[in-house]
C-alpha cells in the first residue's frame, strides 16, 4: 500500500520485548532494503516508470528530498513537543485523507507540481516531528493530485528510500547500538515479501487498489487515535 510498515512493525517489536533503540534502527534499515527492492520490482512490473528521464523519477526524488530532511530531524528527536498532540494531529490527518480518497474516487484531478510538493512538505513535517506519517500522506496525496493508483504506491516506496537511508545513518553516526541479528532477520523477511507485493500491485485492478489505500489510511489513523485513548 506504500504505507504502514514502520507504523505496524515498530509497536510489534516493542510488544515482543525489544527496546526502542533496538527497534528503530532495525526498522529503518529493513525499510531501506524494502524500499530499494520494491522500487526495482515495481519498475520491472511496469507499475511505475523510474527511467532517468521519467516524470515519476523526478517526483520520487523531490519527495525523497523532503523525506530525508524530515527523517534527519525525526532521528535527532525534537524536544519539548507533546507526543499526545503530535499523534492526535497525525491520526486525524491520515484518517481524514483516507476518507477523502475513498469518497472522491470519481473526482478527476490533473497532476500538479505545487500540490505534490505541498503533500511532500506535510509528510516530511510529520516525519520530522514524530518519526511517522510520511507514507500515508505521500501515498494518499499522490492520488489526490491526479497520479494513478499503481504509480503512487511505487513513487512513495522509492521516495521513502532516501528517508530510510538518512534516518539509519543518523543512528549509526551518533554511535547508537544496532542489533545486527534483529536487523538482518527483518531485512530477510522484507526481501522475500517485496517482489510478491509488487506483483500483487501489478495484477490488482486500479479501483480495488484505491479502495485498499483509502481503507489502510483510515485504519492506521483510527489505530493511532485509539492508542491515544488507551495510554
Amino acid at each position: 500500500m506504500g504505507m504502514g510498515y514502520g507504523f505496524t512493525v515498530t509497536p510489534l517489536l516493542l510488544v515482543l520485548g525489544f527496546s526502542p533503540i533496538q527497534a528503530v534502527p532495525a526498522v529503518l534499515f529493513s525499510s531501506l532494503v524494502g524500499n530499494l527492492l520494491s522500487s526495482y520490482f515495481h519498475h520491472q512490473f511496469k507499475n511505475v516508470d523510474l527511467s532517468v528521464d521519467s516524470v515519476h523519477l523526478r517526483i520520487s526524488l523531490i519527495m525523497g528530498g523532503f523525506g530525508s530532511i524530515g527523517s534527519l530531524f525525526g532521528a535527532l528527536v525534537a524536544i519539548g513537543i507533546s507526543t499526545f498532540h503530535l499523534n492526535l494531529y497525525i491520526g486525524l490527518m491520515v484518517t481524514t485523507l483516507g476518507f477523502f480518497v475513498l469518497f472522491s474516487r470519481k473526482l478527476k484531478l490533473r497532476f500538479s507540481w505545487p500540490r505534490m510538493v505541498a503533500f511532500g512538505a506535510i509528510g516530511a513535517f510529520n516525519k520530522g516531528i514524530s518519526g511517522s506519517g510520511f507514507g500515508p500522506i505521500v501515498t494518499t496525496g499522490g492520488l489526490l493530485v491526479g497520479l494513478d493508483e499503481k504509480a503512487t504506491v511505487s513513487i512513495q516506496s522509492f521516495s521513502e528510500l532516501f528517508a530510510s537511508i538518512v534516518g539509519f545513518l543518523t543512528f549509526v553516526l551518533s554511535r547508537a547500538p544496532v542489533d545486527v541479528y534483529l536487523t538482518l532477520a527483518m531485512s530477510i523477511g522484507v526481501a522475500f515479501s517485496s517482489p510478491i507485493a509488487a506483483f500483487i500491485v501489478h495484477k490488482m485492478p486500479a479501483e480495488k487498489l484505491r479502495w485498499l489505500i483509502a481503507l489502510t489510511a483510515i485504519l492506521l489513523g483510527v489505530i493511532t487515535l485509539i492508542r491515544l485513548l488507551l495510554v
